[in-house]
């Protein structure tokens, strides 16, 4: 018995120490508040002297629209950093659950465990080494019982093995799930933290962004300026398609048929959903009518943007309003138009296939692009057209 017990002795310092660490996931780094914020407020001091220079004569056409659509553009990005962390934390709520749960089931094996230990310790004190030799050679009995009685022995000893192993797993586990739920909670109060700084950026953000579009729709020479300056870029848009369809020595003829059959059918560009349809609208900050030739979709800066259906390049470049501005041109005067790129893929006189990739969205950091469909001059309802979702 004796040797037993210093056995036990030896092996339980060595159970309670043993310390298992868990590596967690690092959650996603967010997109930097800091960077946003700083951004938000240049935008807003551009806003401010572009006012001043209106009110003087002195801003360029259509330098407001532009700035106002960078303003929409930097909250949507705090909204989106706000939303994000939302879903962490919710996230983050749902793994601590789940941890203590898993610590309270390995508290309640890790007890039955002990319970089984300790009887089986207190038989081992009572019967100690002379009872398990007395009771392996009894006189009485024959060489077949003692072998019989050595093999029961040697399936105890196994049994006492395993349940020492099982003890030593669940500590492990057990420390595994504490530092789990220890970090668990230090991610959750930084994430709280860090969901309250956006929340508050986000209110001072919205509370500017009003007080902006207050000073402009008060000012009603400006807000007249606004909507011509708007109406005057769908104006140089539609002259450049023009003038691009009276001075092409060669008009695509490969896939004349092409786009037309597939009416109904055609992907978008980008996966976004839709910010601004087609017609007649009402504008979302100024709160006046407006006339939209295309689509406004969501695209995050670096999205890839894909042709609609197979065709050829005959412009990509820059056009006031527009940002980087590539047309497709689709046979049978049909033209597709994809602006506000940060860069292209595809130059001039490039043949691209359906959905192949030829720019990337996001010109001067804004989260959208706007997408025409056109036969000639006259713009189409991309409804009709792509796919409907």
């Amino acid at each position: 018995m004796s040797r037993l017990r210093i056995l036990w002795w030896k092996i339980l310092p060595g159970l309670c120490g043993l310390c298992f660490c868990l590596t967690l996931n690092p959650f996603p780094a967010g997109a930097d508040l800091a960077a946003s914020r700083e951004r938000l407020e240049q935008v807003q001091q551009q806003i401010r002297r572009t006012l001043k220079d209106l009110r003087s004569k002195q801003a360029t056409s259509g330098a407001l629209t532009e700035d106002l659509e960078r303003l929409a553009s930097e909250v949507r990005q705090i909204e989106d950093l706000v939303a994000e962390s939302d879903r962490q934390l919710s996230r983050l709520t749902t793994q601590i659950r789940t941890t203590r749960q898993d610590l309270e089931t390995i508290d309640k094996q890790k007890q039955t465990t002990e319970q089984q230990i300790r009887q089986r310790l207190v038989v081992l004190y009572k019967t100690g080494e002379v009872g398990l030799i007395r009771a392996l050679f009894s006189a009485a009995e024959t060489p077949r019982d003692i072998a019989e009685k050595y093999v029961f022995f040697s399936r105890m000893v196994r049994h006492d093995r395993t349940m020492l192993a099982t003890y030593r797993q669940q500590i492990a586990d057990r420390q595994a799930a504490l530092a789990k739920l220890e970090n668990l909670q230090e991610e959750q109060v930084r994430l709280t933290d860090q969901r309250r700084r956006e929340q508050e950026s986000l209110q001072k953000a919205r509370n500017s962004k009003q007080v902006l579009l207050a000073e402009v729709r008060k000012d009603t020479e400006i807000l007249d300026r606004l909507l011509a300056d708007l109406r005057a870029r769908a104006a140089r848009l539609n002259d450049l398609v023009k003038k691009l369809e009276t001075e092409q020595t060669q008009p695509y003829t490969e896939n004349l048929q092409g786009i037309l059959a597939q009416k109904g059918r055609l992907p978008w560009p980008v996966p976004g959903r839709l910010r601004t349809g087609f017609g007649t609208s009402r504008h979302g900050a100024l709160g006046t009518l407006i006339e939209s030739h295309g689509f406004d979709i969501a695209a995050d800066v670096g999205t890839p943007v894909h042709a609609v259906a197979k065709g050829q390049v005959i412009y990509a470049n820059a056009l006031r309003g527009y940002g980087k501005l590539i047309i497709l041109d689709h046979g049978n005067k049909y033209y597709t138009l994809y602006a506000h790129m940060a860069r292209f893929t595809k130059q001039v006189g490039n043949t691209v296939a359906a959905a192949e990739v030829i720019a990337y969205s996001g010109h001067e950091g804004r989260d959208a692009i706007y997408f025409e469909i056109r036969q000639g001059g006259k713009p189409l309802d991309p409804a009709d057209w792509l796919k409907p979702r």
